[in-house]
């Protein structure tokens, strides 16, 4: 199966599909299940629809290959607000509410447990209703393999490029996104007769680098001349009208994709398909495309980076709603191919507010939320 990464700000993780049996214990209070009873994870599957009353318990397993580090165990509520459960783990047998290596426990919903250098062979996890009845819980255990990364980044609007305004940074950072650095836009760089303003790119990306930063370029907004539709409105920017709407011609754009990444490739880490292009039910943010549409500009945008240089990531278009991420993903080219066979990670803006109280969902539902998305684009 060919697998799909997301990116959701700069982590990744992977989508695959597997069968899930769950197993329900008795609702009083009662010794665990045992370890033939376990339900057997996958390895970032969650388990959803999790049910039961107070007391009740489910076993859960997972083998962790030798290597693997950052064993997570995380359940989230489908619903507005996380049951009341408790999670225990422990490493080759069973735990319950007296044995175990670690747990989260007590009346809030949302519950993690998280080993940094796991063992391996077998976790297991329970879990207990141990404050009511809960259901439309899920359950997903991930662990990260040897040689995956974990990078930080940052945008920075006014660095490097001669609009001032921002100090010089003081710390080391991994990757840098240059969607919002003023005058790095395609409509900014690509120029009427063809050519493309290396030298502004180079300037800007040279400086991140002394931080150890790599690039994420962001495709978009084409320049008026290129658009298809060039008197149409953009809203985000208006001194480029058109620029919403998408190449006019999809040969130049993979010609000004190609040459662009041959000249960068030293300094990427990865190119991104389109900016936010949907809200909801398909209504348009930062592209009057169609979904087809779409499709092909995204297509141009792999095989040309393909050909520049194949090591180089290619995210999809990437999506801030997360009720849009189901247009990109159902996307087909005109000629019928599923976008997702031109990117190798799904591009996702986590503007999630839950650090200030109530305003957002927990991080753990929006990544479940994901991760459903692509199982079930396949």
């Amino acid at each position: 199966m060919r697998k799909i990464w997301f990116v959701a700000g700069a982590g990744l993780i992977t989508a695959a599909m597997a069968a899930i049996v769950v197993f329900i214990s008795s609702d009083s209070e009662a010794k665990p299940p045992a370890e033939s009873a376990a339900t057997a994870l996958s390895n970032r599957i969650a388990v959803t629809g999790l049910a039961g009353r107070k007391n009740s318990t489910k076993l859960f397993r997972i083998d962790v290959p030798s290597g693997a580090h950052d064993l997570a165990f995380t359940t989230y509520h489908d619903g507005k607000e996380a049951e009341p459960i408790d999670l225990y783990v422990r490493f080759g047998s069973p735990p319950d509410r007296k044995s175990f290596d670690d747990r989260d426990i007590g009346p809030e919903g949302t519950k993690l447990v998280f080993i940094h250098d796991p063992r391996a062979g077998a976790y297991y996890a329970l879990v207990r209703g141990a404050h009511g009845g809960y259901d439309d819980t899920s359950l997903v255990a991930s662990y990260a393999l040897p040689g995956e990364t974990f990078k930080v980044g940052m945008h920075a609007h006014h660095l490097y490029n001669n609009a001032g305004g921002s100090p010089e940074p003081q710390f080391g950072y991994g990757l840098i996104r240059d969607w919002d650095i003023s005058g790095l836009h395609d409509a900014a760089i690509w120029k009427s007769d063809g050519s493309i303003d290396f030298p502004q790119v180079d300037r800007v990306y040279a400086g991140h680098a002394q931080h150890g930063a790599k690039v994420i370029k962001t495709f978009g907004t084409v320049p008026t001349w290129e658009a298809k539709r060039p008197g149409e409105p953009n809203k985000q920017f208006p001194n480029w009208p058109g620029g919403k709407s998408g190449p006019r011609d999809l040969d130049e754009y993979t010609d000004y994709v190609y040459r662009f990444v041959s000249h960068e490739k030293d300094a990427l880490w990865a190119v991104e398909g389109w900016n936010e292009p949907y809200a909801c039910d398909g209504k348009s943010e930062f592209t009057s495309m169609t979904p087809t549409e779409l499709a092909d500009v995204q297509k141009r945008v792999y095989l040309a980076t393909k050909r520049a240089d194949p090591r180089i990531l290619v995210i999809s278009p990437a999506q801030a709603y997360l009720c849009g991420i189901p247009t990109v993903l159902g996307a087909r080219t005109s000629q019928g191919e599923p976008i997702w066979k031109f990117f190798d990670a799904l591009g996702w803006h986590a503007y999630n507010r839950s650090a200030k109280g109530d305003a957002g969902p927990s991080y753990a539902q929006e990544v479940m939320k994901v991760r459903g998305y692509l199982a079930a684009a396949g």
